[in-house]
């Protein structure tokens, strides 16, 4: 694979909509490469690489891959019987994974991975800021959009690059850290992995496999392991043990606030620019990377201070009638959790809008999920998008509803978009409404909202 990709001059990513093969693509654009791609829709990750001159089709066909191709770049999302898979293979045009492709960008420099079954975006885009604060100038591959600078790339000109470990295909592991991080590690993957144990031998042979490890204790999983790894960093909220702690924690409006102890100094009355425990957490992994490159403490207020946040990490859209309208990417049930803790420091009465992301992941979860919107008043669950995945019999949303209102009679399985609009008027009090999901709940509820604003 490297072979051919020092060969390479014109790639041609299938999918380059999606938000790590978008990033990829503008990163070997300022490497001189040519790009081509294409993707089935137009989102805001095509119109800004066509901004920047890459030619996308809208689409998929052979007639999108020029003759002087070099090579295909795919996602796991991309499927052998796709027509530019296809043509690729028949044709004899080197096929390369965004992973492999990635871990070829990464491998020869300098990097810091963040890996982890939640929160790995945040955490990722936190510490891009701060070495960017600290004027070393790096490069950073991150699978959502900072809203700081609003991409989901940051290039830079030093031998420094911090990218978002992504283990869902185990593309991860081809990957060699200066500094790997472990956010935590949960039951996400199971469609790849086969069962959780497979999962967690494969963050664990991320683990060994970094040159510096930073882990967090409070995780379950990692406080079980954590003793295999005796040079690790350990970083916790409520382990004043660990290397690193957070304590005095608070929250006031959309900010956290709150007092850290390190092996080398304590900074007292930081600010966080966005909410929630877990992002708490997540700040902590990078304040560890703070001391190992020495940056001085008003760097770090200043870049926890003013973080913006991620994309679809708790994003305030606007208002529907009385309702507060978030919108955020959980779906796992660990981060639906986590969500729902964030809106409940914003309102006390909170509505849910969920989505299932693949029949997969609902079938290996679905009494999980069930038991994940207890603490809302009231859940409205739209169809599974299926992200290409067949349906599996006995596993639909009507029947999540149903499991969740035999443990908290909230839900309502809502039909269409017009019923939900319906529920969603009969709501006359103050309160926040989260949307949550992978699929294309972002772009139902933006419209929502956006409907009740014109009108």
């Amino acid at each position: 694979m490297k072979d051919i990709l020092d060969r390479a001059k014109k790639l041609h990513f299938v999918g380059i909509g999606g938000i790590g093969m978008s990033s990829l693509a503008q990163y070997m654009l300022s490497r001189g490469y040519t790009i081509t791609g294409s993707d089935m829709s137009l989102n805001s990750s095509v119109e800004n690489l066509k901004k920047l001159g890459i030619k996308v089709n809208i689409g998929h066909s052979t007639d999108n891959i020029d003759q002087d191709t070099d090579a295909i770049i795919v996602s796991s999302a991309i499927k052998s019987d796709n027509i530019e898979f296809s043509y690729a293979k028949k044709h004899n045009i080197p096929i390369v994974k965004r992973y492999e492709l990635l871990a070829y960008v990464v491998n020869s420099k300098k990097s810091i991975a963040i890996a982890g079954s939640h929160g790995k975006t945040t955490t990722t885009s936190l510490c891009a800021s701060l070495i960017k604060n600290a004027n070393i100038d790096p490069t950073a591959i991150i699978g959502g959009k900072l809203r700081n600078i609003n991409n989901n790339v940051m290039i830079g000109q030093s031998d420094y690059f911090i990218i978002e470990a992504d283990e869902s295909d185990g593309g991860f592991l081809l990957l060699n850290p200066e500094i790997g991080v472990v956010t935590n590690i949960d039951n996400d993957h199971l469609g790849f992995y086969g069962n959780f144990d497979n999962e967690k031998m494969a963050f664990e042979d991320f683990i060994k496999s970094s040159n510096i490890k930073i882990l967090n204790i409070d995780d379950p999983v990692i406080k079980e392991i954590k003793g295999k790894y005796k040079d690790a960093i350990r970083y916790s909220i409520t382990n004043k043990k660990a290397d690193i702690y957070a304590y005095n924690i608070r929250t006031k409006g959309l900010k956290s606030y709150f007092n850290v102890k390190t092996k080398k100094r304590t900074l007292v009355d930081l600010e966080l620019g966005i909410i929630g425990i877990h992002n708490i957490s997540n700040s902590l992994a990078v304040i560890a990377i703070a001391d190992i490159f020495d940056i001085d403490e008003d760097t770090i207020r200043k870049t926890l201070s003013e973080f913006q946040g991620v994309d679809r990490r708790f994003t305030f859209i606007g208002k529907y009638n009385y309702l507060n309208v978030y919108d955020d990417y959980a779906h796992h049930p660990t981060e639906i959790r986590a969500t729902i803790n964030t809106a409940r420091l914003v309102d006390n009465r909170v509505y849910a809008l969920f989505q299932p992301h693949r029949f997969s992941r609902t079938a290996y979860l679905m009494d999980d999920f069930a038991r994940s919107f207890k603490d809302v008043d009231k859940v409205f669950v739209l169809d599974i998008y299926s992200a290409s995945e067949k349906p599996v019999d006995g596993i639909d949303s009507e029947i999540l509803a149903q499991k969740i209102n035999n443990i908290s009679s909230n839900a309502i399985y809502v039909r269409s978009i017009d019923s939900l609009k319906k529920f969603l008027n009969q709501i006359d009090e103050e309160g926040v409404l989260i949307a949550l999901g992978a699929g294309n709940v972002s772009s139902i509820i933006k419209e929502i909202v956006n409907e009740k604003k014109a009108g």
